[in-house]
C-alpha cells in the first residue's frame, strides 16, 4: 500500500508539473497545435527529471553543461529584427547552393536555386513544414521522444525548439552542390534550439552542411541542436556539422541517422569552439546492406570541456559501420570520447569499427577514450581501438632540429594528427573549411601543406570561416 501511495503521489506531482510547463510553453510558443504544446511540456518535464548521463558505462566520465534553467524559456525569444553580420552576407548572395541562414533563432534568409525549385527539392522553415507535412512531423517527434536514443538534451531541444528547417530531396535527384544551413549567434544570453529533419528519397544523393558560429560579445548563449537524417532505400546522404562557437557559449547536439536498405550515410562532426560541448551521434543501419561512416574531430584549448558519444546500431543484415574520432587538447582543456557498437541478433554479416584517439599537448590537459561492444549474434566482424597519448618528444625534436620553432612544430604535429581523418572527407567545402578552422584556431594558417589542385580556401568560403577566439 505504501508503494502504491508513493506512486500516486509522484503521479500527482508529475501532472502538476506538466500542467505548469504546458501553461508557460503555450504562452511562449503560441498558435501551435495542441499535440505539439503537450509534447513540449512532456519533453521539458523529462529534461528536468533525467540525469546528464544515463549509461552505466559512463557515469564517471561525462560533462554536464551548466545551463541557466530558470531563464532558458525567456532566452528563446528571437527579439527584434535581425541582420546578417558582414562576414556572412556573401552567403545570402550565393545563387548556387540551397541556403538557410539564422541569426539567433530568427530565419533571415532562405533560398533555393531556380533549377532545383523546378525539381521539387524542399527547403522549408520548420514552422511551414509542420503545416505542410504535419502527420509526418508529428509521428517523427513522437517516435524520437519515445526512443532509446533520447537523452536529457534531446528532450531539451524538443521542448524549446525555436529554429530549424525541413529538407526533402526527391526520388532519384542527385545534387552536385551541398545544402547549407548556417547559424550565427551574435547576441549575449540567447538560447537557440534547432531541429533539422532531412529526407533523401529512394535513389537520391545529397550533401548538407550545418555551421554554427558565435561572434565576440555573444557570451552566455546556448545552442541546442537535434538533427534527424532519413536516408531512404538506395539513397546517399552526407551530413556535416562544424561548430565554431566562442568560449563563453554552450553547445549540446544530438544527431540521429536512420539508414535504409542499400543506402549510405556519411556523418561528420567537428567541435572547435564552445566552453562546454556535449555531443551524441546515433547511427542506425535498419536496412539490409546499409552503411554509415562517422568522422568526429575535436580541438580543445584554454578550459574547454568536450564530451562526444558516437554509437553504431546494426539492425539490418550485411551492414557496415565505422566511427573514427580524433581529438587534440592543450592548455587545461578536457575531451571525452565514448561510443558503443551494438549488433542485433538478426544483423549477421555485419562489419563494424570504432576508433577513438586523442593527443595531449599540455601537462594540464586531459583526454579519455572509452569504446565498447554489445554483440548479440555471430558471423560478424567488430573491432574497436582507443589511445590517449602525449605529443611525441622525438618527433618534436626532429622538427626543431631542422630549424622549425617549437610552437610551429607543435602545430604541425597536431594538424598532422588530424589530417588522416580530414582527408577522408570527400566534400571540398567541409574538408577545407575544417582545415582552415583548425589552423586558424592555433594562430595562423599554412594551408599549402595540404595543397590540392584547383582549390583555394577563400573562393570556397569567403570571409566567414575563421576562428575568432583566443585563450
Amino acid at each position: 500500500m505504501a508503494a502504491i501511495e508513493l506512486i500516486e503521489r509522484w503521479l500527482r506531482v508529475f501532472v502538476q508539473g506538466l500542467s505548469g510547463h504546458l501553461s508557460i510553453l503555450s504562452r511562449r510558443f503560441r498558435g501551435e497545435p495542441e499535440w505539439l504544446s503537450r509534447l513540449r511540456a512532456r519533453s521539458l518535464e523529462m529534461y528536468f527529471s533525467l540525469p546528464p548521463e544515463v549509461s552505466e558505462l559512463y557515469v564517471r566520465h561525462y560533462e554536464a553543461p551548466s545551463l541557466p534553467e530558470e531563464s532558458l524559456i525567456e532566452m528563446t525569444d528571437p527579439g527584434d529584427q535581425r541582420q546578417i553580420p558582414a562576414d556572412f552576407r556573401h552567403l545570402a548572395e550565393d545563387t548556387e547552393h540551397p541556403t538557410a541562414i539564422f541569426v539567433g533563432s530568427k530565419l533571415v534568409h532562405i533560398s533555393i536555386p531556380r533549377n532545383l525549385e523546378a525539381q521539387q527539392i524542399e527547403l522549408l522553415p520548420l514552422a511551414e513544414a509542420l503545416k505542410k507535412h504535419e502527420p509526418f512531423i508529428r509521428e517523427l517527434y513522437q517516435r524520437v521522444t519515445n526512443s532509446s536514443y533520447a537523452d536529457k538534451y534531446t528532450y531539451l531541444v524538443h521542448a524549446l525548439t525555436n529554429a530549424g528547417v525541413f529538407l526533402r530531396i526527391p526520388k532519384n535527384l542527385q545534387l552536385s552542390r551541398p545544402i547549407r544551413v548556417v547559424y550565427v549567434l551574435d547576441k549575449p544570453r540567447e538560447a537557440v534550439f534547432s531541429k533539422v529533419v532531412a529526407v533523401t528519397e529512394p535513389g537520391a544523393v545529397a550533401s548538407i552542411i550545418e555551421e554554427v558560429h558565435g561572434l565576440p560579445g555573444a557570451d552566455e548563449s546556448v545552442f541546442g541542436h537535434h538533427t534527424h537524417l532519413y536516408s531512404l532505400d538506395d539513397s546517399s546522404l552526407k551530413h556535416s556539422t562544424l561548430q565554431n562557437l566562442s568560449h563563453g557559449q554552450t553547445y549540446v547536439s544530438n544527431r540521429v541517422a536512420d539508414v535504409g536498405r542499400g543506402s549510405s550515410a556519411m556523418v561528420v562532426g567537428a567541435v572547435i569552439g564552445g566552453q562546454v560541448s556535449k555531443v551524441r551521434v546515433d547511427s542506425s543501419m535498419h536496412g539490409d546492406g546499409s552503411s554509415v561512416n562517422d568522422l568526429e574531430i575535436v580541438f580543445g584549448d584554454a578550459e574547454q570541456r568536450i564530451d562526444v558519444t558516437a554509437n553504431l546500431h546494426h539492425i539490418g543484415f550485411g551492414t557496415q559501420g565505422r566511427v573514427l574520432a580524433k581529438g587534440v587538447v592543450k592548455d587545461k582543456a578536457k575531451s571525452i570520447f565514448k561510443g558503443v557498437i551494438t549488433i542485433e541478433k538478426q544483423a549477421k554479416n555485419t562489419s563494424a569499427y570504432l576508433a577513438e584517439h586523442a593527443m595531449i599537448m599540455s601537462p594540464e590537459a586531459r583526454a579519455y577514450a572509452i569504446p565498447s561492444l554489445e554483440i548479440m549474434t555471430d558471423e560478424v566482424k567488430a573491432t574497436h581501438s582507443a589511445s590517449v597519448s602525449q605529443i611525441d618528444p622525438e618527433q618534436l625534436y626532429y622538427l626543431m632540429a631542422r630549424g622549425i620553432p617549437e610552437q610551429e612544430a607543435r602545430k604541425m604535429l597536431a594538424l598532422g594528427f588530424f589530417e588522416p581523418v580530414v582527408s577522408m572527407i570527400d566534400l571540398n567545402e567541409v574538408r577545407w573549411g575544417l582545415r582552415t578552422l583548425l589552423e586558424s584556431k592555433w594562430g595562423g594558417a599554412f594551408t599549402e601543406l595540404f595543397e590540392e589542385p584547383e582549390v583555394t580556401v577563400t573562393s570556397l568560403f569567403g570571409t566567414h570561416y575563421k576562428y575568432r577566439y583566443g585563450k
